[in-house]
């Protein structure tokens, strides 16, 4: 099935989104929001994933009950180029990638479902985002998508007293998650972007060391 996904062509969301509500979708698999924070965090992360690790996630483990190879073609197809848009808009510049939000009937952007997703790509290589967590400055980056899963109860993440915000700042935090997210994102990858282009240069020096010694 891999090797006839098409990668080029339009990313159409709407139709996804449809497809992740329909009950030919497995039950409990991902919807949109969630299904963009999640793939935004396999991005940005610390290592390469490949599709055939976080694709079952996206369904529960579950198979979904495609109509014709046409649109399972389609829908595995909007999937991965959404994947590669991710890539280019957090490459290209800051704030440039927007998340994909549920919105209200009453207007309001929750970032829930979204913050929910970006835990579980985490989740898939928890030892590789330690530096950033350790990381004084870089480890601000995640509170943002933490305080913001901790207001869903699926992400089953209680704060404690001194871990929340004062509810002034996490009004302020929700109102503005757009644009928060969006910044956070792209300074996580930038961070891993370094950190390994650091690591590489560590293992040539010591290779070179130990080829004079």
């Amino acid at each position: 099935m891999a090797q006839s996904i098409p990668l080029d062509g339009p990313i159409n969301l709407a139709a996804l989104d449809d497809f992740l509500a329909s009950d030919r979708a497995p039950p409990g698999c991902m919807q949109v929001s969630e299904f963009d924070g999640f793939l935004t965090g396999i991005v940005v992360g610390p290592e390469m994933i490949p599709p055939s690790t976080w694709l079952p996630m996206i369904w529960h483990d579950g198979e979904p009950e495609y109509a014709d190879m046409e649109e399972a073609q389609a829908i595995l197809g909007t999937i991965m180029r959404r994947y590669n848009e991710i890539v280019h808009l957090v490459d290209s510049a800051p704030g440039a990638y927007r998340p994909l939000l549920v919105e209200h009937e009453d207007g309001r952007r929750d970032a829930s479902d979204w913050a929910f997703g970006f835990l579980q790509a985490m989740s898939l290589c928890q030892d590789g985002w330690e530096p950033m967590v350790r990381d004084q400055l870089a480890g601000a980056l995640i509170a943002p998508i933490m305080l913001i899963a901790s207001t869903t109860d699926k992400a089953n993440l209680p704060l404690d007293e001194a871990e929340r915000l004062p509810d002034a700042e996490m009004a302020k935090l929700l109102a503005d998650t757009d644009q928060i997210l969006s910044m956070c994102v792209s300074g996580m990858r930038a961070f891993f972007q370094r950190r390994r282009r650091q690591l590489a240069r560590k293992g040539a020096s010591h290779a070179r060391r130990k080829r004079r010694d």
